[in-house]
């Protein structure tokens, strides 16, 4: 009976994310008990795109019903812990330069109009439906690890840091962050801080305090001997590793002492990782930050599939 209702205007779904080398997609079937069947995935190198968007030429001819979705792939984008213009204003984002939606009537997601048009462009041969912010991917994920006390959840890709702070089903922070090559190079998120920051009266500089400077960690310690033979490629993951530490550090401080956002300790971090990061970023945390911390794999293409049946199901 299911085969024959897909057979007669059945509703489908193409889901896919793009990065520069390669375009990840799935299509499936959104069948009645609220889920999509993936029947195909395919991974297509960018450079044959062309090839992606014949795909989706193919599907939308035979399966008319077909929401095509992708995940918003820009940088001047972000996540504010209110829904109003005001909230807008204090941290100092143009509300008439920048799309925004309220989420659950408790936050804002926001792109500048400028790159989500750049973005459309891009994909202009490629009929997309539904669109989502990586911000509301990353709640989606973290929402059934929502506690009372608020936690550090993290979004990872190569090169980029999505950082939000949740407690239930409020934002208390959020930062987006690039990952250079060196720590020296890392470029300022949409949101900037211009003016000094006070320091919180509850005793949270301990924080600094206790963390010794990363050039003071032995981090190489647990490597194997032959450590000087390691590759180029080894070398530069345990750069790397040790940037997102840093950005994360850097991000908590902010956290702490940003006075627009309301203040609370946070003591455990979940990560969720689209490529291969270490468990040595897990490592340093608990042992520099002494906070609890984990590490999880990060599909978009099956975050993107519930919410999907969520937004045909309304």
């Amino acid at each position: 009976m299911r085969k024959l209702l897909r057979y007669f205007w059945p509703k489908t779904a193409l889901l896919f994310y793009m990065d520069d080398k390669k375009i990840e997609a799935a299509f499936g079937y959104i069948e009645d008990d609220h889920h999509i069947a993936i029947e195909e995935r395919r991974t297509i190198p960018i450079e044959q795109e062309s090839e992606f968007v014949q795909w989706c030429a193919e599907i939308r001819e035979t399966y008319p019903k077909t929401y095509i979705t992708t995940v918003l792939d820009t940088v001047n984008q972000g996540a504010l812990p209110h829904c109003s213009q005001d909230v807008m204003q204090r941290f100092g984002v143009d509300a008439e330069l920048v799309q925004s939606l309220c989420i659950d009537n408790s936050w804002l997601a926001y792109t500048s109009m400028i790159e989500k048009r750049w973005f459309e462009k891009r994909c202009q041969d490629i009929p997309i439906d539904l669109l989502y912010s990586p911000f509301v991917l990353l709640y989606h994920k973290s929402r059934p690890l929502f506690a009372e006390r608020p936690a550090l959840f993290i979004l990872h890709r190569k090169g980029m840091l999505l950082l939000s702070v949740f407690s239930q089903d409020r934002l208390w922070y959020s930062q987006m962050v690039l990952i250079a090559e060196s720590e020296h190079d890392i470029e300022e998120p949409v949101i900037e801080d211009d003016d000094t920051l006070d320091e919180l009266d509850f005793d949270l500089e301990a924080l600094e305090d206790d963390v010794r400077p990363i050039s003071d960690i032995d981090m190489l310690g647990d490597f194997s001997e032959d450590e000087e033979e390691q590759d180029t490629e080894a070398l530069e993951r345990i750069e790397y590793t040790l940037n997102l530490f840093e950005e994360i550090k850097s991000a908590i401080h902010k956290f702490y002492n940003d006075d627009r956002y309301d203040h609370e300790f946070i003591e455990k971090i979940t990560i969720f990782d689209m490529d291969e990061i270490t468990h040595d970023l897990v490592r340093y945390i608990k042992d520099e930050l002494f906070m609890e911390a984990s590490l999880h794999a990060f599909d978009p293409i099956d975050v993107m599939a519930e919410l999907v049946v969520e937004e045909v199901g309304k």
